[in-house]
This record gives C-alpha cells, structure tokens and sequence, in this order.
C-alpha cells in the first residue's frame, strides 16, 4: 500500500511540476502570435523576383568581399564621429572629392570580381538594437556618396561614368541583400537597388547612354524591388517596433525560414523580456532565450546569449541611442 501511495505522490509531484513549467514558460506566458505573424506567407523569405544579370557586367577576377570592406574601411578611417560622416555622405561635389572618388572605384571595380563569401560581415558578433547603428550609417553613407558621385556625372556631361558607377551601387547593394545576414545591412543593400536601378533605368531611357534592353531590364528590376521592399518594411512593421508582441518574436524566431529576421526577433525578445510588467512573462522569455544559447546555428545561438544577457542598464542604454 504504501508502494502505490508513494507512485501516487510522484505522479501528482510530476503533473504539478509540469503545470508550473507550462505556466512560466509555455506559450501562454511567452504570449501567443497575433495574426502577423499567423498570415499565410509570414515566414517565407522575401525575394526580388527579377535578375540583376542584364544590368551588370561579365565576372573578370575575384575578392569582392575584400573590396567591400576596403571601401568601409575608407569611409570609417573618414568619418570618426556622427558628424564626419553626415559631411561626407552629403558632399556637395563628390566627383570633386579625392576620398569619395577613390571609395566609389573600388566600389566599381568590386562589381565584376566575384564573390566567395556566405555572409558579408562588417562587424563582429551580433549587436545590440540601436535607433541608429554606426555600421549601418557607415554602409547607407557608401549608397550615398556613390548615388551623388552619378549624379554628379551626369551634370558634368559624363552619362558612362555615371553608369559605371551606378552599376556598381547596383551590385553592392545586391550582394549586401544577399549575403548580408543582418536585417540593418539588408535594408541597405535593397535602398541601394532601389536607388542605383532607378537611376540606370533613367539613363537608359534617353541620351548617349540609350539602350532599350537595358531599360526595359531595369523597369523590371526597379518593380520587383519596389514590391520586395513593400514586404520588408511591413514586416519591420512587426518586428522593430518600441514594444514588440513577445508571442510573435517567439514565434519568428521558432519558424522564420530567413535568418535575418530570426537574429532581428532574438533581439527584440530581448528588449520585451524587460518591457514587460508580467513577471511570468519575464520569466518565460528568459527560458527561451537561455534554450537558444545552445543552439546549433551559432549565429542564432550568438544572438540568444546578446538577447539573455540584456540588463536594465542595457535598457537604458538603448533608450539613450
């Protein structure tokens, strides 16, 4: 008799045991997904259903990925502070500028080596979620000056330079919506498509540099972009926002088919973890951060141990960004 009652106990131990895990860590603590990130297509990759191959030139050497981060490289030992920087990417005269010439060639001539690498990377590790990110001004102010150094070409009457350097752009911002693997670096890449094909299809359309192929090439890139966009900055909408919905961070991070946006929610989850006045709530992100740190993927598991490691300092840190 007492065998049975002591199985007894242990089995109701193990029910109440798993009630109190269920209630400080399972879905309902955690928050359920709202119907964002619940729609039909949520988490599929967002793709540019169009090629870039007709607007760029034919592969003639390698090291694309040691060009990229040479230009960065320039533009960071140029611009040392916030306002170095502003100055440089909104130069006035930029074919006029030695620095900003030297960035946009290598720029060009990084168009037409190819590219090895998985990730393009300009940083180490995963980074805390700032309003402004010092990597991500660093890489918009390279679309910048280059988007500028065209223009400028075609005020001088110099329309080829102009596409030289367009098509660079074009190619940069490519591989940075390819290859980058955070969501900031992706954005940029595509508002350099956006940027470098809209001016080409321009170029394209009239003058010296008519070429009806390539213009009717870039109308069809410039709309798939456009449309990319339109889906990347909705889901921006949902995930890089001041109090994000915990149950939809958990659920990107659980489903999410694009890494980018899994690190991004990692991150977020993070920040809702101390927004939240819930207490099992807290808790229940807390654990789920804590089961990503071993995770396989280390780029997922990097991102859990930046997101676990948030404090109230970090709080008002980022409040302070």
């Amino acid at each position: 008799m007492n065998y049975k009652i002591g199985i007894a106990v242990a089995i109701i131990f193990i029910i109440i045991a798993g009630v109190m895990v269920y209630i400080f860590a399972g879905p309902d603590s955690i928050g359920q997904p709202t119907y964002h990130t619940m729609a039909h297509g949520f988490m599929k990759p967002i793709t540019i259903n169009a090629s870039i191959s007709d607007l760029t030139p034919a592969p003639s050497g390698s090291g694309a990925g040691k060009l990229y981060i040479q230009a960065y490289k320039q533009v960071e030992a140029l611009s040392n502070n916030r306002n170095a920087l502003k100055d440089l990417a909104s130069n006035a005269t930029p074919d006029a500028s030695p620095e900003i010439h030297a960035i946009v060639k290598i720029i060009e001539q990084a168009a037409s080596a190819t590219m090895s690498r998985k990730e393009l990377l300009f940083g180490k590790g995963v980074r805390l979620p700032t309003t402004s990110d010092t990597i991500a001004d660093r890489l918009n102010a390279i679309g910048q000056m280059t988007g500028a150094y065209a223009a400028s070409c075609v005020s001088d009457k110099k329309p080829k330079n102009a596409v030289h350097a367009l098509t660079g752009l074009l190619v940069f911002g490519h591989r940075l919506w390819r290859h980058g693997l955070f969501v900031d670096a992706r954005t940029c890449g595509l508002e350099d498509i956006q940027s470098a094909t809209a001016g080409l299809r321009m170029l394209y359309k009239s003058g010296p540099t008519k070429n009806q192929y390539e213009y009717h090439s870039a109308t069809k890139l410039l709309s798939a972009a456009n449309a990319a966009s339109t889906q990347w900055y909705g889901k921006m909408k949902v995930v890089d926002v001041l109090n994000p919905n915990s149950g939809d961070m958990a659920n990107i991070v659980r489903y999410d088919q694009d890494i980018s946006w899994r690190i991004d929610a990692m991150l977020e989850l993070g920040i809702a973890r101390w927004n939240t006045s819930y207490a099992p709530r807290a808790h229940a992100i807390a654990v789920f951060l804590k089961h990503y740190t071993g995770d396989s993927n280390h780029w997922i598991s990097a991102s859990a141990k930046v997101a676990y490691g948030m404090t109230a300092s970090t709080m008002n840190q980022l409040a302070d960004n």
